[in-house]
């Protein structure tokens, strides 16, 4: 399914509909653009119901950071951890992850920015330095 510029264009300002002050996004209007767009199916429908699901999607995912540790994090170090990024990001949303496998240290994901932090990544990287 192609998703023509004009449809694109229609579904960034159905978007902008549903932000409110300080460009935060309100779920109870993007359900209501979306019911709309089903129940009145105008031309495109579906493809503007793809690109404008696909906008909130990195909408959502913009205001979600995503910590990932080896161990589980004491609520010290996550009181910290929210600190350092509520003054750089305010109003995030936190999903706390463990997985074992990162050996030690932290990585966070802020949108499409992360900072990898953990042991594993560091070990990877001086194996592909050591080739």
């Amino acid at each position: 399914m192609k998703i023509t510029k004009e449809v694109q264009a229609q579904a960034r300002r159905l978007l902008r509909l549903c932000l409110v002050e300080g460009g935060r996004l309100q779920e109870e209007r993007v359900r209501q653009v979306a019911s709309e767009l089903v129940q009145k199916k105008p031309r495109n429908y579906a493809e503007l119901l793809a690109a404008f699901t696909d906008l909130v999607r990195l909408e959502v995912a913009k205001r979600t950071a995503t910590v990932v540790s080896a161990v589980p994090l004491t609520d010290q170090e996550q009181v910290a951890i929210r600190a350092k990024l509520d003054a750089r990001t305010p109003d995030l949303h936190y999903d706390w992850q463990v997985r074992p496998e990162l050996l030690g240290g932290i990585t966070v994901r802020v949108g499409d920015q992360v900072t990898d932090a953990s042991l594993l990544s560091r070990i990877n990287r001086l194996e592909r330095l050591s080739l």
